[in-house]
């Protein structure tokens, strides 16, 4: 279970938002007030008929979260420039912040804003309308572009708890707006959007380089549209999907690991597809769907036409529905919604970078699929999905994103469509969040592989995708997606995507979606228990899942990493604890050292945080362990109650340092005062009662000290890292200690707030420390060619929830990267 905040997941939505299942309310409404007083309280008003267009899990109470407009909201105007804070201010808005719980000025610029259009906006935040401008001294102004020459600007006030880096992490992160440095951050924030050419906004994954797509583009075109191509959303969302405000997506992506592979997604194309879901356990179809999907991926485009939906959607905390099984309910407590769309009707779905419209048909008219007609639609909605944008041709490729793998299968000979066809198919399995995975099989026989005419149509040389096995991730079953009758598009196919223009034009209006009866004092996502959650048979397996990047790129070089490939009590292996500690590597990020010493009756842990670079304020980010009282993986008990956490800080001109203190369940809403008070509560890791032989080592900064005293030797596991960040300590446990169920997170910047990693693991049967060295990866075997890396002998004992935990199913970032939908899978 992931969640928001400190230790939350960098993501709201699945890996891949598929147009099979419903649109949820939170499940923590659902459980307390009951389906029905959930679904009319807090359900977005979405018609049933859509909810095969979309499967996002607390997509109701998520997508109220995010900002009101789409792309412009990140305060980019129509050519990708950065808008300043230079225009006249026509007035400002006082008003409480939810998430800070202290008072706000959002100030309105530009002439377009007329006084009415002022106090309807103030009055959608419970604030107070004024003439006048916003008069606190600020650090910058966080500017969100509403239309031509009308800007929010937002003023960032300077606390103890937000410096000029915090603020600028909290606008671009938390509000999808733009920094502008003001007072006294005009010295230390770059007001450029691409920072000068050097990186994505804030929190955005860039390529394996460290460079970003488009950054040689910004630099030579001054910020075009085509430096806003190739950027993928933040967190886990970026395992799949592209930025909302990206301007779409490259086969020659620069940097990224599937580079012009022929196995990427077409850009332009579009294919029937069916679904077929089916129970846990069962073979049987429970609910099935088909319809026509269409994608213009390098324009950050798609439109899926459903024609039919019948049987069981069995989901968690669906939001309305015309038909619910009452029995399913009684017997499982579950809600399982009966689907009935046979009738010929169809319903449409087009989702635009940033913005997602659903569209209705009028009853009497004659409606095609990919009907360009504007005059037939009878009703259109929009949701903002602020930075999710459309599926990313090079998905299932690589291991972009933030808690996610991939392992490529090879080749193998599958029934395809009615299962009458043979096909040849090259597979790969995707992991989530939630520690399930996907598996996309591609054509391996193109007609044209043998004859290699070259006058043959492209068509003949393409490897279209051809089925998708597609998990539940906890929240609905697993489903089958099946692409059949394949089509590039052209330039001349994009009318198809632009029904919301023509039916603007004949002053059409698309109703923005919002959601009522939500509590703003809780943020993220509910944590769902073992029993609430639905099983899926697509769960990981660690004896069988490999870390297996091969993307058949023609350009792309993976970086070359080797192992020994014996490892033991008797072996000089470089990845073993001179002080006999058992080795998990949690993930890229963490790696754990433990052992039990017997004569302190103590736990002797390093925790090594990998990858740690100072801010550009000149501090470390803030790291974390949690102790969770349970295998669940949430943030804070579901019952209440606070998490115990070791927590490291930079502060400025001080020396990093490890406390203890809790973490409450109001940091989750980003609450400023849960922060301040977890600062105020620290205790210096060393004068905690428990725990002795506390240091911590960070080699970036000169003569960084310890908090009491110095290891006699430091890991070969970070011998020469100067981007780890050491954390030892011993900690006094009483009784038998059968296992320790932990979290970790990194922070984006040295003030407490979201994270760009976190996960949950375990230690169990934890080793003597007189005992002999016990790597957990043993007889491991890691070259990277193009991401190859097998292990055939992990020891038992110590494990990871990126591998092993099946409760950890929760979905992703913080408040700030809010819901998504898309791949037509």
């Amino acid at each position: 279970m992931k969640k928001t905040g400190l230790f939350a997941s960098s993501a709201l939505l699945p890996l891949l938002v598929v147009p099979n299942f419903s649109v949820l309310t939170s499940a923590v409404e659902f459980k307390s007030i009951g389906p029905d007083a959930a679904a009319s309280a807090g359900a977005l008003s979405i018609h049933p008929k859509f909810r095969s267009h979309l499967k996002c899990p607390y997509a109701d109470k998520w997508i109220a979260k995010g900002p009101k407009q789409a792309a412009l909201e990140l305060g980019l105007d129509e050519h990708g420039r950065k808008l300043q804070a230079t225009m006249s201010a026509q007035g400002s808005c006082s008003y409480a912040n939810t998430f800070s719980g202290g008072m706000t000025c959002m100030q309105f610029q530009g002439t377009a804003w007329t006084s009415e259009d002022m106090v309807t906006r103030c009055a959608q935040e419970s604030g107070t309308w004024s003439a006048e401008s916003c008069v606190d001294e600020v650090g910058g102004w966080c500017n969100k572009s509403i239309a031509q020459d009308k800007t929010e600007s937002t003023a960032m006030v300077l606390s103890a708890m937000s410096d000029c880096s915090g603020s600028k992490m909290a606008c671009e992160a938390f509000m999808s707006g733009t920094f502008v440095a003001d007072g006294e951050c005009l010295g230390s924030s770059s007001t450029n959007v691409f920072e000068g050419a050097g990186g994505p906004p804030a929190g955005v994954s860039s390529s394996s380089e460290g460079s970003w797509p488009g950054a040689a583009a910004a630099a030579a075109s001054g910020g075009d549209d085509s430096a806003m191509k190739c950027i993928i959303a933040p967190g886990a969302i970026g395992a799949a999907h592209q930025a909302g405000f990206s301007k779409g997506y490259s086969s020659s992506c620069p940097g990224t690991p599937a580079q012009e592979s022929p196995y990427m997604w077409p850009l332009s194309w579009s294919a029937d597809t069916e679904s077929q879901a089916m129970a846990y356990g069962s073979d049987d179809v429970v609910y099935k769907s088909r319809g026509r999907t269409f994608y213009m991926l390098d324009k950050n485009w798609k439109r899926s036409d459903t024609t039919y939906q019948e049987g069981l959607l069995r989901t968690i905390g669906q939001g309305p529905c015309e038909d619910i099984d009452e029995d399913f309910v009684e017997e499982t407590g579950l809600r399982g919604c009966r689907k009935n769309q046979t009738d010929s009707t169809i319903s449409t779905m087009i989702h635009r970078e940033g913005l997602m419209y659903f569209i209705s048909w009028k009853d009497d008219e004659d409606v095609k699929v990919g009907e360009l007609d504007a005059n037939k639609i009878e009703e259109c909605t929009l949701i903002n999905l602020a930075v999710i944008g459309n599926i990313r041709p090079d998905w299932f490729l690589d291991k972009r994103g933030d808690d996610t793998d991939v392992q490529y299968l090879g080749d193998q000979h599958v029934y395809y469509a009615d299962g009458a066809i043979p096909k040849l198919v090259k597979q790969w399995r995707k992991k989530d969040f939630a520690s399930q995975y996907f598996v996309m099989s591609m054509t391996g026989n193109p007609p044209n592989k043998l004859e290699k005419d070259e006058n043959a149509p492209v068509e003949d040389d393409m490897h279209w995708p051809l089925i998708l096995n597609i998990p539940g991730e906890g929240f609905g079953d697993d489903s089958l997606q099946v692409y059949r009758n394949h089509q590039l598009l052209d330039d001349s196919d994009e009318d198809l995507f632009k029904l919301i223009e023509n039916y603007e034009a004949i002053d059409g209006t698309c109703g923005d979606v919002q959601m009522g009866g939500r509590d703003d004092n809780v943020v993220g996502p509910p944590v769902l228990d073992e029993s609430e959650s639905i099983p899926s048979n697509l769960e990981v397996d660690p004896m069988s899942w490999v870390s297996n990047q091969i993307t058949f790129s023609p350009i792309w070089v993976a970086p070359v990493k080797e192992m020994p490939l014996s490892v033991g009590a008797n072996a000089q292996d470089e990845s073993a604890s001179p002080s006999e500690k058992s080795v998990l590597q949690v993930s890229d990020r963490i790696t754990v050292e433990s052992c039990f010493d017997e004569s302190t009756s103590s736990i002797d842990m390093s925790v090594h945080f990998h990858d740690v670079e100072p801010t550009s304020e000149g501090t470390l980010p803030w790291m974390a362990l949690g102790y969770r009282p349970t295998e669940l993986c949430a943030m804070t008990p579901p019952d209440g109650g606070s998490t115990p956490i070791v927590l490291v800080t930079h502060e400025d001109d001080a020396m990093p340092a490890a406390h203890r203190t809790e973490l409450p369940p109001q940091a989750k809403a980003y609450s400023s005062d849960a922060f301040a008070t977890m600062l105020a509560s620290r205790t210096p890791l060393g004068d905690v009662e428990e725990y002795m032989d506390v240091s911590l080592e960070a080699p970036m900064f000169s003569n960084i000290g310890v908090d009491t005293m110095a290891r006699a030797s430091s890991s070969s596991l970070t011998a020469g890292a100067e981007d780890t960040v050491s954390l030892h300590f011993k900690q006094v446990v009483e009784g038998e200690l059968d296992v320790m169920n932990l979290m970790y997170a990194i922070g984006m910047t040295s003030q407490l707030g979201s994270h760009v990693t976190r996960g949950c693991f375990q230690l169990e049967a934890i080793t003597p420390c007189s005992g002999g060295i016990s790597p957990v990866d043993t007889d491991t075997i890691d070259i990277d060619i193009g991401g190859l890396r097998g292990k055939d002998g992990q020891t038992p004992g110590l494990k990871s929830s990126a591998n092993a935990m099946s409760s950890a199913r929760a979905m992703v970032l913080a408040l700030t990267t809010v819901v998504a939908a898309m791949i037509g899978l």
